[in-house]
């Protein structure tokens, strides 16, 4: 479960220096939506290291924190379900995002950097949103001020699933730019039920809150550092369609990751 922040991890630090996507949680028989509640690595029945994921009284994803208290992400919602404040904090790191909706659509955005032992803000970064077909397919984001764009981040989907998504400097500094993509099987992502209406989160650990379905591979490129790293999942599944263990194996390493899933109902 590592992983789960790891990619946030680094969106964070680079960037300070569906069908209808109206959806939310999945279109299914409530009795039979699994909320995940907890994912990390065990030893035989003993949890390790691992986060535990909590929901409010209407079923949305609240919090995720790390079993150290030191990592994990929290959220705010309006009454349509729409998410207007999200927190993504590491050890040294917190990073603030409010969302401003116009007719129910995510319009623009604020994202604050904070050093998390001193409060002290370092950075912000202004969004705007470009939406089509009820979905966002580009984040352009803001410096300090307000005024001069630096970064387009561009996603395209396949079905219910964000496919790619690209980050494009707008400085010239082509060594930064960044490509992510992913593939999918036909059973369900854990985190299905804390699936977002919008993508409207920059940090690559939105993903797990956008799509519907298991992931197969992700792939993350810096062409400009000669950066290529891939990595495959073999999930096993319960019953219901539901991933329970995940060995993650990056390309040119034998050893796996293996995380497990918990969940209620």
């Amino acid at each position: 479960m590592k992983q789960l922040l790891s990619c946030a991890a680094c969106v964070l630090l680079l960037a300070a220096c569906s069908k209808n996507n109206s959806d939310g949680p999945p279109k299914e028989d409530p009795a039979a939506i699994k909320y995940l509640t907890w994912a990390g690595e065990k030893n035989g029945n003993t949890k390790l290291d691992g986060f535990s994921i909590s929901y409010n009284a209407q079923n949305r994803l609240e919090a995720l924190i790390n079993s150290g208290n030191d990592e994990g992400m929290r959220k705010w919602y309006d009454n349509a379900g729409n998410l207007i404040t999200s927190e993504v904090f590491t050890e040294d790191v917190l990073s603030r995002l409010h969302v401003h909706y116009v007719n129910g659509v995510p319009d623009t955005a604020v994202e604050r950097y904070f050093d998390k032992a001193t409060n002290d803000k370092t950075d912000a970064f202004f969004l705007s949103y470009t939406v089509e077909g009820n979905r966002v397919v580009r984040i352009r984001m803001k410096d300090s001020a307000g005024v001069k764009p630096t970064t387009d981040i561009h996603v395209r989907y396949t079905g219910e699933n964000v496919t790619s998504m690209l980050q494009v400097p707008m400085d010239d500094q082509l060594d930064t730019l960044m490509y992510y993509e992913w593939t999918y099987g036909t059973k369900k992502n854990p985190f299905l039920a804390s699936k977002m209406k919008f993508h409207v989160a920059p940090t690559g650990s939105a993903l797990y809150f956008q799509s519907a379905n298991d992931q197969l591979t992700q792939r993350f490129r810096m062409p400009g550092l000669d950066i290529d790293e891939r990595e495959k999942f073999v999930n096993q599944f319960d019953a219901a369609g539901y991933p329970t263990r995940q060995a993650g194996i990056v390309e040119g390493e034998t050893d796996s990751t293996i995380i497990h899933f918990e969940y209620k109902q």
